[in-house]
């Protein structure tokens, strides 16, 4: 599929009508082929803070390290530190591009960064490198994990179940079924999660610069200070992106990914052995390369993108291949 302006987008002006979109694309009775995405007025991100002085930045940068998007952007909040951003589909940070930010000053202030325009730019990069379905629960998975209040009530529900607290956030019907909705769409495009985490990591770090004092208020469900101490959830060590470069032996391929398929690789020189995603936006001599060394059990050399966390190979993406041979 092509991102034609001849065809009529599917516009998106309110959380009640992604919502609906998404259960429409993920029930498969509606047909999302010929569909693109666009953006009036929604997503939004928003936020009531009591007390200190805060900052929150919206920053947009482009992604150079997969094929999937050109250009992304998510909401980072903390206190007075550098914000970074994160890229909806291969989960890289960068620190290039444009950043706004937003000062809230000492007092009571409630703000909401507009951030259509931000997804209408992640929407027309991934149209035409997805099918239109894989490409509409993409994006709309995407724009519900940051700017839902159900996904920051389900995680601070959550939080408050791990710590037994009294008080505790809950969840209506129709919120429990859009989370059910919402992980069915993560089964299918995984990198909806990465965004997640981001946003949630992002909320973990609000909470973590609250003072006494201070109360916080994020999509409508406020937190003391008090309660922020106890929500907090330790900070997980970042993977650490490495090249993996070299000859390798084909020794497993599943195609039952939604777009692309995943090897298994061993290296020739050391014998680490791991997955790597093979992208559909490989080029056609990379693909015959792979194709030919697992047919003929011969090598194949790859250029490898991953990460690495507790010494473990946490995700790895094929940017190159070609023949050993000659």
């Amino acid at each position: 599929m092509t991102n034609d302006d001849t065809i009529e987008p599917l516009v998106i002006r309110s959380e009640a009508d992604a919502w609906a979109a998404l259960e429409a694309a993920m029930s498969g009775d509606t047909s999302f082929d010929d569909t693109n995405v666009r953006f009036e007025g929604w997503p939004a991100f928003s936020m009531d803070a009591k007390g200190r002085d805060w900052t929150v930045r919206c920053r947009r940068a482009s992604c150079r390290h997969c094929w999937k998007c050109s250009e992304t952007s998510i909401v980072r909040s903390r206190r007075h530190s550098t914000a970074s951003s994160i890229c909806g589909a291969c989960g890289k940070r960068t620190a290039d591009g444009l950043e706004v930010v937003v000062r809230v000053k000492e007092g009571s202030s409630l703000f909401s960064a507009d951030l259509s325009s931000q997804l209408n730019k992640i929407a027309g990069a991934v149209f035409g490198r997805m099918n239109g379905t894989q490409a509409t629960i993409s994006v709309l998975g995407i724009a519900l994990a940051i700017s839902a209040p159900v996904m920051y009530k389900s995680w601070l529900q959550e939080r408050q179940a791990e710590k037994q607290m009294t008080a505790q956030v809950e969840l209506s019907k129709q919120e429990t079924e859009r989370m059910r909705v919402f992980a069915a769409a993560v089964k299918q495009q995984p990198e909806i999660a990465v965004v997640k985490d981001d946003v949630i990591e992002t909320a973990n770090k609000m909470l973590k610069a609250t003072r006494p004092g201070d109360t916080l208020s994020m999509k409508g469900v406020p937190v003391t200070a008090e309660e922020a101490r106890e929500l907090v959830q330790p900070e997980h060590e970042r993977a650490k992106d490495v090249e993996l470069n070299g000859s390798f032996r084909i020794i497993g391929n599943r195609t039952d990914k939604g777009s692309g398929f995943r090897i298994t690789v061993r290296r020739e020189s050391d014998g680490m052995q791991f997955s790597a995603d093979v992208p559909q936006e490989l080029d056609w001599d990379g693909k015959q390369a792979i194709q030919h060394a697992e047919w003929t059990k011969s090598l194949v050399v790859l250029a490898v993108d991953a990460e690495m966390l507790h010494d473990k190979i946490a995700r790895a993406v094929v940017i190159s291949a070609k023949s050993a041979e000659g």
